[in-house]
């Protein structure tokens, strides 16, 4: 092969790679703000499983709690979610709130994802990860009260699971408060938070 073949193909694989890349990881949206609710509202009773006990109504008290559905087996839209969550963790411990905020990933596939496997899989990403399940009434339950839709098929030959990508905000006393979307910027995040504790006197 010539050089000028040979330079057009790097230059080829460069640009597919550099797709790949923002198809897996989005690029950082510095514009891109929580969309906190006029009105938050509370949430009908749930119970999920966690390798340290239930996680419940009762759970939600006194702390903020930023939810995010999906399983186990999803091949990339998952960890990339959980990546940003742990850059997010590390973002608010820096300003001294990570004892104010926690952080939940739900398995919406129960009958392929135990809550040992869960626990194991979150601890990859960030220690202060928490993960849940439970059946599915429950997580249909949940997920509905946060705005939150998934499908599971399992179907041997075509076992499919689609949800919605969603961070969704939990208040100190319980209620929906907001939500944002992957592709966040951390910075900016981390501000509107602050924004919002200094608002209800949390700091």
């Amino acid at each position: 092969m010539n050089r000028p073949a040979t330079v057009l193909s790097f230059l080829s694989l460069g640009v597919a790679l550099g797709l790949m890349i923002r198809l897996i990881i989005p690029v950082p949206d510095t514009q891109q703000t929580i969309e906190w609710m006029d009105n938050p509202r509370g949430l009908e009773a749930f119970s999920l499983e966690t390798e340290v006990g239930n996680f419940n109504n009762q759970s939600l008290s006194g702390r903020w709690t930023i939810v995010v559905f999906g399983f186990l087996h999803c091949p990339d839209i998952c960890p990339s979610s959980l990546l940003e969550l742990a850059s997010l963790a590390d973002g608010l411990a820096e300003k001294g709130l990570n004892q104010q905020v926690s952080f939940v990933f739900v398995s919406v596939d129960p009958m392929r994802d135990s809550v040992a496997e869960i626990a194991q899989y979150v601890q990859h990403f960030h220690p202060s990860i928490l993960g849940a399940t439970g059946d599915e009434e429950q997580l249909i339950r949940l997920a509905d009260n946060l705005g939150i839709r998934f499908e599971v098929s399992p179907d041997e030959e075509n076992y499919t699971v689609a949800h919605s990508v969603t961070f969704s905000i939990i208040g100190p006393g319980g209620g929906f408060y907001g939500r944002f979307r992957p592709g966040f910027d951390v910075p900016n995040l981390v501000r509107s938070f602050m924004s919002k504790f200094g608002e209800r006197g949390v700091i």
